[in-house]
């Protein structure tokens, strides 16, 4: 993963989730941000049997705090099972940091 800046929009993040995502109805993205509130992303799928998945950040808001954020995807089948991935962590950094 490139670094990543608080309020920038142009970023596009792929997420392997493992799994086969075949009878998938929806796939999500929750983000625990560094003030422990969530937000919710909603992903594409890119590869159904090789589980991979992606979302764009499209505003400045997504990413609205420095610091360490954690994501990990949510799949609900469309026979209302549900699947979640393993949480990954990762720094925001202010522009302009080093």
């Amino acid at each position: 993963m490139k670094r990543i800046y608080k309020g920038k929009s142009k970023l596009r993040i792929q997420i392997d989730t493992k799994c086969d995502l075949s009878g998938f109805e929806e796939v999500t993205v929750i983000a625990k941000k560094p003030d422990d509130t969530t937000k919710t992303f909603p992903a594409v799928v890119k590869d159904i049997e090789a589980g991979l998945i992606f979302f764009d950040i499209q505003e400045e808001t997504n990413f609205d705090l420095s610091g360490w954020w954690t994501l990990w995807p949510e799949v609900r089948f469309d026979d209302d099972r549900t699947a979640c991935g393993r949480p990954v962590r990762f720094f925001v950094f202010e522009p302009g940091s080093l």
